[in-house]
């Protein structure tokens, strides 16, 4: 059920519970963003008369884009994000301005997956593992659902808590529910390249294999602090993860358990259905009761490094965030234009 109240407007795209009115009307927006991307920013919202909290996604479209900005508001009201472990946003209520749709969902604060390993002042194999099994649960649930999520990367897992097994999933804007999961889907996304699995970056079918291997990338990094498929060019970035080629005879690995080993290895496989299923890595020996020991004897000493590579991939991607004034018009008012926008339009032209 709505906050707010519709009202009747024509729209660029019609759906039944999206509102045709000012959000503003009805939530008072924080000034300090939650998170920014590509193609939206994430603010807090306070609801007026409720005084509920939630997080207001401010997704900014043209003419051309408005069709991707609004299938994650469709995959969000279908309910398939909805999950009996919490660990996804839930959806609110929707609104459509001028340049905007305003998606407002369960507000979910906290540090990032490397931000707070990074920060931690002991780390052990277990820890990774805890992280890792809790993050597998989700990706159970979303694939038995037949959809699968495209852009796992360290950014949009955050620990509301600061518990290293208490998560949430963020970001739907690449995800897709596939008709067939076995069969796949070819797909028109590209996250970031370094967790991207092979076949998205050579626009093959896409599987819940895809966000398996964000998963074996996310796990290296968090065992060594390196990124497997990193380098300066991103051709080259491309070139490494299309062949699989990464480097497991570093010293990082030198104290790193056997199994732990296995199971990146099992996951990084060029064919997605070759990889581990996310049922399948859940009961892998590495995650199991019996390897705990194992585990707990496995110190990470990387801490300085995951801390590093967090901040690089954040200022990468901090060089492509979206200008955007978050000035609210409806469709029966006169579009606004900021002189940033202007200027950012400006520059994406020149190049």
């Amino acid at each position: 059920m709505a906050l707010g109240k519709s009202k009747k407007s024509k729209l660029p795209v019609e759906r039944e519970k999206i509102i045709a009115d000012n959000p503003e009307k009805f939530y008072t927006f924080e000034e300090k963003e939650l998170g920014t991307g590509k193609f939206s920013i994430v603010k807090k919202v306070t609801h007026k008369q409720t005084g509920k909290q939630y997080a207001a996604k401010i997704i900014k479209f043209d003419d051309t884009s408005l069709q991707y900005a609004i299938r994650e508001y469709d995959l969000m009201a279908s309910g398939k994000l909805t999950l009996d472990s919490g660990k996804t946003p839930v959806l609110q209520e929707a609104y459509l301005v001028r340049k905007y749709l305003i998606i407002i969902m369960t507000l979910c604060e906290g540090k990032s997956v490397l931000e707070l390993f990074a920060k931690r002042h002991s780390i052990t194999e277990d820890d990774i593992a805890s992280f890792i099994r809790e993050l597998l649960k989700v990706l159970l649930e979303l694939h038995s659902r037949n959809v699968v999520h495209l852009d796992i990367r360290p950014t949009n897992i955050r620990l509301p808590s600061g518990k290293i097994d208490d998560i949430k999933l963020l970001d739907y804007n690449s995800s897709r529910h596939l008709a067939n999961k076995k069969a796949g889907e070819v797909v028109d996304v590209i996250g970031d390249t370094e967790f991207c699995a092979p076949e998205m970056l050579s626009f093959d079918r896409v599987q819940p294999g895809s966000d398996i291997w964000s998963v074996g990338v996310i796990m290296f990094i968090l065992l060594t602090g390196i990124s497997p498929y990193y380098h300066e060019e991103e051709s080259q970035v491309s070139y490494t993860v299309e062949k699989v080629q990464y480097n497991m005879k570093i010293p990082e690995f030198d104290n790193i358990t056997p199994e732990a080993k296995l199971f990146i290895k099992d996951i990084f496989k060029r064919a997605p259905e070759m990889r581990l299923t996310a049922a399948k890595a859940l009961n892998h020996k590495w995650l199991s009761e019996e390897y705990t020991s194992m585990r707990k004897r496995s110190i990470i000493t990387q801490q300085d490094t995951i801390g590093k590579t967090d901040d690089r991939l954040y200022n990468e991607e901090e060089e492509e965030y979206v200008c955007a004034s978050c000035v609210f018009r409806t469709f029966e008012e006169e579009e606004h234009v900021s002189t940033e926008e202007e200027e950012s339009d400006s520059d994406t032209e020149d190049k």
